[in-house]
């Protein structure tokens, strides 16, 4: 056997017990290089003013921490407090009112012959779906899903505190390494440079992206729920996190506040908190101010990134979510970005060899 390939079998062998070792953090470790990839234009302007490695490294882990660790533990914090002011009579109260609503209101006998239904099987739907065992059930729903958030919770702060880390040593050690893949890789420094440029410029575009929106909108609806009282930092940062899934968005948020200020405050709040997310928000928002923010970061921090095709990176982050989750809004359009870059460059070596050849 010659020593190259005896090498290569003790490469094969000892990376595969690696992989079995870490395998339980293999998607943390991956997050926190793609994130790392993400930010590199951030830490190329820290360059300027920090020259120790560690100490850019440390900075960057602050301020990722800053941007996930601060809000969720908000939100844990004030899910706690609203699980222990949770009041079940109050509740009832509230689900009868909107039942005695529902059953004041007598829909015209055109449209109830239209759907061959009458006016008393409405009111025996309503007292079936607003019943008291009804209720009990929507009581016990609510505290399975509390408990299914907190866990789901603890199991995203374990995920992060692991990746920061991971985070950390990407950024101390990232050159480094960046260079000794650079070396064993077979390809020559151009083509080896274009794989990292292109997942480093599109994770750049997708992080920023993501980050502009989840603080611009929630920052809205954040003002407008202040404006009737409830809690605008919890709305908020609700809504920043309901505005990333795709199609539905933020009527995650803005429907079931409404229909509580409607139950609590009257119709006119509901109205203007459901007429300000569609018009504010989602159209003069989300489709005329927010790519023009993405133009500045992008101009900002990201001045080499290369255009990136906007459905693409929708589809991508919705296979990312359907697929693996939260996580998946980042690993979706990596995938996908490494999967074009290599195919870049195929058709750049294909073209070398037709040249060749002629």
């Amino acid at each position: 056997m010659k020593p190259q390939h005896f090498i290569v079998l003790l490469l094969a062998i000892s990376g595969w017990f690696v992989y079995l070792v870490y395998k339980p953090f293999m998607q943390d470790i991956a997050i926190a290089i793609l994130l790392m990839f993400a930010t590199l234009g951030i830490s190329k302007h820290l360059e300027k003013t920090i020259k120790k490695r560690w100490q850019i490294s440390a900075v960057m882990s602050l301020l990722l921490g800053l941007m996930f660790f601060a809000p969720l533990v908000y939100f844990i914090n004030a899910i706690a407090v609203m699980v222990t002011h949770i009041d079940p009579i109050a509740i009832q109260e509230l689900v009868e009112k909107v039942a005695g609503y529902l059953q004041s209101i007598s829909l015209p006998e055109q449209l109830l012959s239209r759907f061959n239904i009458d006016q008393e099987t409405i009111h025996t739907t309503i007292e079936n779906v607003f019943g008291v065992e009804s209720i009990n059930n929507y009581l016990k729903n609510m505290f399975a899903f509390l408990g299914s958030l907190a866990a789901h919770s603890a199991v995203f702060f374990k995920d992060m505190v692991l990746i920061l880390i991971f985070y950390f040593f990407s950024y101390l050690y990232g050159e480094e390494t960046g260079h000794f893949i650079k070396r064993i890789l077979p390809l020559d420094t151009a083509q080896t440079q274009l794989l990292f440029n292109e997942l480093s410029n599109s994770m750049g575009v997708v992080f920023f992206s993501i980050l502009a929106t989840a603080i611009f909108e929630g920052t809205l609806f954040a003002v407008i729920v202040l404006f009737f009282g409830l809690d605008a930092i919890l709305f908020g940062i609700l809504y920043g996190f309901a505005s990333l899934v795709p199609v539905v968005g933020g009527a995650l948020m803005w429907v079931p506040v409404s229909l509580y200020l409607w139950a609590t405050q009257g119709a006119t709040p509901a109205i203007i908190v459901a007429l300000y997310s569609i018009i504010v928000i989602s159209i003069i928002a989300d489709t005329f101010i927010k790519p023009l923010i993405i133009k500045e970061i992008d101009y900002k921090l990201l001045k080499e990134t290369q255009a990136v095709n906007e459905i693409l990176v929708f589809f991508s982050i919705i296979a990312g979510l359907t697929t693996i989750g939260f996580w998946g809004m980042i690993i979706g359009p990596a995938i996908t970005t490494i999967f074009i870059a290599i195919l870049k460059l195929y058709d750049q070596l294909q073209s070398s060899l037709k040249k060749d050849y002629a």
